[in-house]
């Protein structure tokens, strides 16, 4: 259900031309091979280590907790998750509750395109305030005239209402450093993500993989150069 109402905003803001709005994350037309990448998609486990990890971050004496899966149904589904207390507290609808420092290898896949710098390009557009106005008002018309042309039900309407705030808070940011053949770091607030997390998406060949990351912090700077250490890490350690 909850991809039949992606589908449905997403095809709202393609009608109203939406999709051409924003700046490219970056103009580079460079594609690696990513072999490695590729062959090891299912195993998460091989890309990112322990041994990898606890060269990277200091545990401070903490234990590293290892979690995840490999060799799903499908790709997206494996992950590689490391977690390790600091003592951070949070508060989560009133209640305040243990903050974790964490890293995640996630939601890995090939992506079938043309043009791969372009797709990604199309798919993370970094969105000034004026353009993001705008998108959001072009997704309330979209939706409205597909209701009323009985392209969509009331019922997926008023569900379709619910996930325009995604769209509101979408904050793609550009990143410095050289990682990979293109990234993106997403700074999208939710209600439930402390300030301090975020996620680095990352195109290396034809394979597109996101490492979220928090560590701490008033902001996610240390977390972002934290995803971008692991995600280079990942690659040098893969070629």
């Amino acid at each position: 259900m909850i991809k039949a109402i992606q589908l449905i905003i997403f095809l709202a803001v393609a009608a109203c031309g939406g999709s051409g709005e924003g700046t490219a994350v970056s103009n580079s037309t460079t594609v690696s091979d990513g072999k490695c990448l590729e062959e090891n998609i299912n195993f998460p486990s091989k890309l990112l280590t322990k041994q990898m990890v606890l060269k990277l971050v200091d545990t401070e004496g903490k234990e590293l907790e290892v979690n995840g899966s490999d060799n799903n149904k499908r790709t997206e589904w494996n992950s590689r998750d490391f977690n390790w207390d600091t003592g951070r507290k949070g508060n989560f609808q009133g209640m305040e509750l243990p903050l974790m420092n964490s890293i995640s290898l996630y939601s890995m896949e090939i992506v079938k395109a043309d043009n791969l710098i372009e797709n990604f390009n199309s798919a993370y557009k970094i969105l000034t305030d004026e353009e993001r106005k705008k998108l959001m008002e072009q997704l309330r018309e979209g939706l409205k005239a597909k209701l009323d042309a009985g392209e969509i039900t009331e019922e997926q309407y008023n569900m379709s209402q619910g996930f325009t705030g995604v769209f509101a808070k979408l904050n793609y940011q550009k990143i410095d450093e050289k990682v990979g053949d293109i990234a993106i770091w997403d700074a999208t607030r939710t209600k439930l993500n402390p300030v301090s997390m975020g996620a680095l998406i990352v195109q290396y060949g034809k394979v597109r993989f996101k490492l979220n990351v928090d560590v701490g912090g008033k902001n996610d700077e240390a977390s972002k150069a934290l995803a971008i250490k692991v995600a280079q890490s990942i690659i040098a350690n893969c070629n």
